[in-house]
């Protein structure tokens, strides 16, 4: 089998387990995310979303709809998944897979955690911050 299979069907083993309440470190699920994002690196974006399709929602609402996910694969992705492009688009949710979605939930919950315990404050209390300061 080769990497990019592999990719989808760890991907989808992921989701599949945090669907069916599969508990995980906070670093077990960034590494396995990573492991993903690598066997996916510089394969086709197209591949992604015949698997996943681009979510089916007509109506502009503010969020993801099936003309901004176009625009956005179009304008911001490329042809091939390139470093980090893969984890900028799980965190999206521009996708129907409920899969694919609980693992770009798991990944943000994953990176707050992390970086509450390295900092002992979490990510959204620094966003404030951040955001207030100026």
């Amino acid at each position: 089998m080769n990497r990019q299979k592999n990719g989808y069907r760890n991907l989808l083993v992921l989701g599949r387990n945090l669907k069916a309440g599969a508990k995980y470190e906070p670093e077990e699920i960034i590494a396995a995310i990573s492991l993903i994002e690598e066997q996916l690196l510089w394969t086709p974006v197209e591949d992604f979303f015949r698997l996943f399709p681009p979510i089916k929602r007509y109506t502009d609402d503010g969020t993801w709809d099936y003309k901004s996910t176009l625009k956005m694969i179009e304008e911001d992705l490329g042809e091939r998944f390139g470093k980090g492009d893969f984890l900028k688009l799980l965190m999206m949710g521009c996708y129907e897979n409920p899969f694919v979605n609980r693992v770009g939930i798991a990944f943000m919950k994953a990176t707050s955690e992390l970086y509450r315990k390295k900092t002992g404050k979490s990510l959204l209390e620094e966003a404030m911050k951040h955001l207030f300061l100026r």
